[in-house]
């Protein structure tokens, strides 16, 4: 138990070092050995997300997959009106606004995001949804199945063997991490509706902030996380959080990670996840209380049982001879 319990404080003390600001998050781009260049900061300047939380999506617009299929926003969400495949889950989903053909920012988001998910420890499907969408109204549902089958080779579980022993998509992942695209209309009202800004650029690429957001079951927005606050470990530990705080716990592998999720708060500032010590000291007193209620009841029993007097033979109880 004593292993157990250090664990737990480890991951929490390790999680606890991520914390940085969401706004410098999103103009810094993607470059893990220098800071961004002056030519993007003032590209992005203006497009810091505005954070929604609590905010439902529209769940009428429609989006085509990467099957080519037309798809309603709120089937993607299990508790949403007109959702009717849940099979009784209460899964978040996790959405990421992109754009496929994104030289740098987009391709090292959606690396990010694989990598965290490998090391996640939840399955995509049963536990979690993930559904990318491009804000890129040129961006055909041909070029979405091309970066789609692309993440799914790369997933250790994203094949499984099929017929003849081919392999085959694993329909678990391929039917719940999503790849769409859409019209220009309901690509800006997506990302309005998720405070998520992009603008098109003189070369025809397009600026735009870096983060990708938690919604709960029922298509809330919950939380604001940028794919670049650590290494995929890190990253993936502060995804568990998110996560679990959207499900309300209900994915929950064990009371370790309940333990977790309510030693942590999210700082909308930093858009992480950081150690709260008024909760740490707050669990220490009660197991303190346990600890001593339980040496003090331990005591009593053993006290009273010292004290039974031992039952005697009556007098007139017959002695064998």
């Amino acid at each position: 138990m004593r292993c157990g319990w250090s664990r737990v404080l480890g991951s929490l003390i390790s999680v606890a070092a991520l914390a940085m600001p969401l706004s410098a998050q999103v103009r810094s781009g993607y470059d893990p050995s220098a800071p961004a260049a002056p030519a993007t900061e003032a590209m992005t300047r203006g497009l810091e997300t505005d954070q929604k939380i609590g905010a439902f999506l529209p769940f009428e617009l429609r989006f085509t997959d990467s099957d080519a299929k037309q798809v309603r926003l709120g089937d993607l969400f299990d508790l949403a009106n007109g959702s009717t495949k849940s099979g009784g889950k209460h899964r978040p989903v996790l959405v990421a606004l992109v754009y496929y053909d994104c030289p740098v920012v987009c391709s090292a988001t959606m690396d990010k995001i694989s990598g965290m998910m490998r090391r996640l420890g939840y399955e995509v499907g049963d536990d979690y949804k993930v559904a990318f969408f491009s804000f890129d109204a040129s961006e055909t549902p041909a070029r979405a199945k091309e970066v789609k089958e692309h993440y799914l080779t790369q997933h250790p579980r994203g094949l499984i063997d099929g017929p003849g022993g081919r392999s085959v998509f694993n329909p678990l992942i391929a039917d719940n991490w999503r790849f769409f695209v859409g019209e220009a209309g309901a690509n800006r009202e997506l990302a309005n509706a998720l405070g998520f800004k992009y603008r098109a650029s003189a070369n025809g690429e397009f600026a735009h902030s870096s983060v990708f957001m938690i919604l709960t079951p029922d298509g809330r927005i919950s939380r604001y996380l940028s794919p670049f606050l650590g290494d995929d470990q890190k990253l993936a530990e502060q995804t568990k959080l998110a996560l679990l705080e959207a499900s309300d716990g209900k994915i929950a592998k064990s009371a370790s990670e309940l333990i977790m999720a309510w030693c942590f708060m999210y700082d909308p500032k930093a858009g992480a996840y950081t150690l709260q010590a008024i909760q740490v000291m707050k669990i220490g007193g009660i197991v303190s209380i346990l600890a001593v209620g339980g040496l003090v009841v331990g005591m009593l029993l053993w006290e009273k049982l010292k004290r039974k007097p031992v039952e005697k033979p009556s007098p007139s109880s017959p002695v064998a001879a």
